[in-house]
Parts: structure tokens; sequence; C-alpha cells
């Protein structure tokens, strides 16, 4: 149990204790049955997440969360310290009746307040605490926008709730408000009904933008001022002034001018962001597009949002064209990585390109607050949406594996210009990819990618005038066991020198340990293959039907290819060739090499990462696919 699972630990079990104490305090003081009713349901309730906590597999996110709504009931306990309730026989009636009274009353408030972390349990638990983010999926009146409103008042202090009603006026300031005025200014906003029926609300949707953007203004003008203080400071002492820190506003400029092209936004008088064309033209922010607009509102949100809190975002791709919609949020994600995504959206093609997201699917909602909500194992789309999304303007990757596997977590990540799609085995992905462009007047084409392992390099050869490439290692796993890709991974997560040679070592010994077993397997593997990917030849007569089936069986040379397999599996021990292994050995233990070395648990999960926050090092794993796959993958890659 980690430092910050176990304060979370002891905090609860102190609440029950206080919770525990009430309780028999309101049953001595005669309080009604419906507040006795209300103290069980929150002990239950508290029991049940001490005991989620304690294996400490539960993100910090989510401990907070909980905290949060626990200290909203904390405040109605007015007997907090008291050793027993011994206290309450010693009191005079009339004391008492006003005590039963002040107790029965504030059992609303605790109901209502337990209410919010039932509700917050129970959604996390649909989507399994979940370490990454979060993409639900729903149709229009599938009750998103209800679900985001819940949200904002059910976070409180633990996140922000971005919601799809966005009125992007940008204001002009005369003047700036300190920073810690505008930060209360900009919570109380983000708590407020954003579902556009309220008309008393109606003002309040038009000034959110300008209070996102005066809490930037004004934490960027209180950075500066420090800065100059403690510049001064230094000068006087005849010392070095420092780099200043980047500010919010800052970040925000640099992740807006990195998206948009032939334009840049700035705030030259301090106060006033203004945009410039490359031609030199300026205009006031206001005049700027509404999908400019709206990058400036999104990108202010989610860096003002709370340290390792949640941000829940209602329609993600409103206002933002496709080319960039993708990348800006990749960015924000990457900037954030403390925070935990929630995406209410119907659009699959954004649904999908959240890759290491797990995904909900919202089937319907009833008024006020009932939603059915279905998990998605996974990362697996149901196939209703997966029609839809072969509708997309994207090509088509035809892969091994089942839906949510690791190889299209992989694929979704390198090849971003793909829509993914594992279709079972190496002979699905051959005949899908030929049937799907057979298909008259489509848009989009098929590209298929299987295992070159166990297929002669006549027939690899001949496939690709199908469109279907084969890549050089067994399964896709290997590709994290790249040498350079390894040492990038051991260099950010700070492992110590000389990991990668153990982890090389060790392959190599794994893979001469099992040398009889991984032949036999190709050996198997090989036949199956053959079986399926050839046929006896039709024969007139029985003598020439039983001719041709004893020259297929001819072809299968059990004995040659076994002894061909071992013989390359030596010659790699003895030459120590680990590119080489990595290559042809097909075992999960490799993984649990990695790891062990690495010293972590996660090995997987955090290459996925990698290779997601950090493109640079897609170029290790590219290595091991062929040119025309790669460039039709990722358009803007190149070697």
């Amino acid at each position: 149990m980690d430092n910050q699972t176990e304060i979370f630990v002891k905090f609860i079990e102190t609440v029950i204790e206080e919770l525990n104490l009430h309780r028999q305090v309101a049953f001595e003081l005669e309080c009604n049955e419906s507040t006795l009713n209300t103290f069980d349901k929150v002990i239950a309730l508290s029991d049940t997440l001490e005991k989620i906590a304690v294996p400490g597999n539960i993100k910090i996110n989510y401990l907070n969360q909980f905290k949060a709504n626990i200290e909203q009931i904390r405040q109605y306990l007015s007997f907090r310290g008291q050793k027993d309730s011994s206290f309450v026989a010693t009191q005079n009636e009339p004391w008492k009746i006003q005590q039963k009274n002040a107790i029965e009353a504030s059992s609303l408030q605790i109901l209502n307040q337990y209410n919010q972390l039932e509700f917050n349990l129970d959604f996390f638990n649909k989507i399994g605490f979940f370490s990454s983010n979060v993409v639900a999926v729903g149709a229009n009146g599938s009750g998103k926008t209800s679900l985001s409103n819940k949200f904002k008042t059910y976070l409180q202090n633990n996140g922000v709730v971005i919601s799809a009603q966005r009125i992007l006026l940008v204001p002009n300031f005369d003047s700036i408000s300190n920073p810690i005025t505008t930060a209360t200014q900009l919570k109380q906003s983000q708590q407020r009904d954003k579902t556009n029926k309220n008309n008393n609300e109606f003002g309040h949707l038009q000034q959110e933008f300008g209070l996102v953007l005066k809490n930037l203004l004004a934490e960027n003008i209180a950075s500066g001022n420090d800065y100059r203080k403690q510049s001064l400071e230094l000068v006087k002492q005849g010392k070095k002034i420092k780099e200043p820190s980047s500010t919010n506003l800052d970040k925000t400029f640099q992740i807006w001018n990195s998206l948009i092209e032939h334009r840049t936004i700035d705030c030259k008088d301090g106060m006033n962001i203004t945009a410039e064309s490359d031609d030199g033209r300026g205009y006031p922010a206001i005049q700027m597009s509404d999908g400019e607009k709206v990058m400036l509102y999104l990108i202010g949100q989610v860096l003002q949002a709370p340290e390792n809190s949640f941000i829940v975002v209602d329609e993600p791709e409103m206002y933002l064209h496709k080319t960039i919609l993708k990348k800006l949020w990749d960015i924000l994600e990457k900037e954030r990585q403390d925070c935990l995504f929630i995406y209410l959206t119907h659009d699959l093609d954004f649904a999908t390109s959240r890759t290491t997201a797990k995904k909900i699917w919202i089937k319907s909602f009833t008024h006020p607050d009932k939603w059915e909500i279905e998990d998605i194992p996974e990362n697996e789309i149901p196939e209703t949406l997966l029609f839809e999304l072969l509708g997309s303007r994207k090509n088509i990757l035809f892969c091994e594996g089942v839906k949510g596997s690791i190889d299209e977590r992989i694929y979704s990540i390198i090849f971003p210009d793909f829509t993914v799609t594992p279709v079972s085995s190496c002979f699905d992905v051959i005949n899908h990819t030929k049937a799907f462009n057979k298909i008259p007047d489509i848009t989009t084409k098929a590209y298929g990618l299987i295992d070159s392992d166990h297929h002669g390099s006549k027939r690899l050869k001949s496939l690709i005038k199908d469109n279907v490439f084969s890549f050089d290692v067994t399964e896709a796993e290997n590709l994290f066991l790249d040498e350079k890709f390894l040492s990038l991974l051991a260099k950010t997560i700070m492992s110590e020198k000389g990991v990668i040679k153990k982890i090389k070592t060790d392959t190599i010994s794994e893979f001469n340990k099992f040398k009889e077993l991984q032949s036999s397997n190709y050996v198997s593997t090989r036949i199956n293959y053959y079986f399926k990917d050839s046929h006896v030849s039709k024969g007139n007569k029985l003598v020439d039907v039983k001719s041709n089936y004893d020259t297929f069986k001819k072809e299968i040379k059990i004995d040659d290819w076994y002894n061909e397999r071992i013989k390359i599996i030596e010659e790699i021990v003895t030459k120590k060739d680990y590119s080489k292994a990595i290559s042809i050995f097909n075992h999960k233990g490799l993984q649990h090499i990695a790891s062990k070395h690495l010293k972590i648990t996660d090995f997987i999960d955090r290459s996925i990462k990698l290779i997601q926050f950090d493109s640079k090092c897609h170029k290790y794993l590219y290595a091991y696919f062929p040119d025309k796959l790669i460039k039709a993958g990722n358009t803007v890659y190149s070697k």
C-alpha cells in the first residue's frame, strides 16, 4: 500500500468511528428511523470505500474524489472529538431535544451528500476504476449532457466539467482582478447549470469564456510580478537572475500556435488576446473563427483543472475540424497526465482515436438520474459501431488478433491514419483485405498486416499485390523488446545502468531453454498454415485422387522443418543475436524478463504510454515494418 492510499485508509477509518459515534448519539436521543437509516447507509458505504482502497491499486484521482465527498459529510458531524456517547446522559432535557432536532435536520444534508458519493462510486465501479482515460459513447438523447451536469455537481473541487454548451464570447478587459478572485469566479461558473434550458443561467453562459481567460491572465500577471521582485532581489545580492517559469497562459499560446497554421495568438498589452495572420494582419480574439476560439477555451479549461483530478468533456469534437481534433486532445492529455479525462461523445472517429482509453457505451437514460451503461471489455467497440466506423474516411488496417488486444492498441498509435481492425487469424486478414478492396465505389483502401515467421518468402511476396504485408516479429509485444526502445524506456523510468544487457542475456538464455518447445510449436503452426493455404488437386479417378493426396502429404516435411528450426535457434544462441531472437521467439515470458530487470509490474502499459506520448520513439518500431505500410499509416512520418 503506497503512502497516499495509507493516508486515505486511515482517514476512512477515522470517519467510520465518527459516524458510529453519531449514530449511537442519534439512537440515544431517540432520533427518527430515517435519520438512523441515513447513518447506516453512510457507514456501510464508507466501509465499502475502505475495502476498495486497501489493495492499493486505485489512482489518487479517485481517492481525492471520495475524500472530498466524505469531507462534505463530516461537516455535519458536530460531536467529532468525543470518545464515546456517554456525555449524552449527563445533559439536560432541553439540550437533548435541541440536539435531536439538529441531528434530524442535518441528516437530510448528509443524505444528499451520500447520494453524491453513491453516484460517484457506482459510476467508477462501472468503468472499473480504470487507470487511464474513459470515452463514453452514446447517441443523441442518451443523457450525455445530463451526465455531465451530474458530474458538475458531484465533482466539487476535484475536477472540471467542460460543457457542450459553449458561448464563445471573448470580451475586452480594462482591468484584471487578483488570481484568488478570478479562480473563485471560474470555479463558481464551472459548477453552474449549462443545459441552456434555464433563462436565469444564460447570462452566466455568456460570461464563462471571459472567466476562463481572466484567470489565465491574472495568474500570468501575478507570476510576472513575482518574477520581477525575485529578479530585483537577486540583482541586489549580486546573483544571476533565474529563467522565468512558464505560466498556463504561456502554455496556452504555445499549444494553440502549434496547431493553427498561418496564425498566431499573443497578449501584447498583458490583458487582451489578439490574433495575427502570417501576412501581419492583426485582429481581436472575438473575430477568430469558432474553431479557433473553442481551441483557446478548451486549452484554458484543461490547463486550469485541479491537480490529480477529473476532466469531464461533453462533446469534445464540437466546433473542431477533424484534422485538429485528435492532435489537440493528444497534446492536452500529454500536458495533464496527472488527470483522468472522461469524454462524453457520439463521434465514433474521435472515440476510436483515444487508443489507450477505456470505452463505455451509454445505452439509455431515464430522467432524472438513471443511466444504463454497458462496459465494452478490452476497448472493444460494439459491432453496430464498427460498421459505422468502417464508413469513415480513414483507410483500414486489418491485423491478427481480437478487439482490444495489445496489437490493436500499438498499431492505432503508430499508424494514426488507419482504422485498425483485428480479425482473428492471418487467413482472415488476407481474406478481409482482398474482399474489402473488391467493393466498388469505395473511397478508402484496406491494408493487411500478418506475422512473417510461418510463411515462406515467396508466399509473402505474392501477398503484397493484394495489399497484405508482414512485419518482422512473431507478436506485436516483441516490438517493445527492441534494444533502442528498451533503452529509452529504461531512461524514462530511471533504471540502473546495465539493465538492457541483463534483459538481452536472459532472453537468449530463455530462448535456448525453450528451443525444443519453440521448434515443435513452429512446426505445428506451419502444418496448420499449409493445410489452410493449400488444397488437394482435383482427380477424375480414384487413383488420381490418391496420387494427388500423396503429393500433398510429401510437401509436409515435419523432420526437416523441425531440424531447420533447431539449427536456426542454436545459431542465434551461439551468436547471441538478440535482434534475431526477438523476431522469432514467441513467448509471453519475455515481458516478465523485461519487467523483472526494469523493476516494474506494468511493462506493456508503460511501453504503450511511451509510444503514445513520445512519437520520436516510433522510428524504433517502424524498423520492423515495410515502408509502404508506414507511409500509408502515418502520412506525417518520414525516415
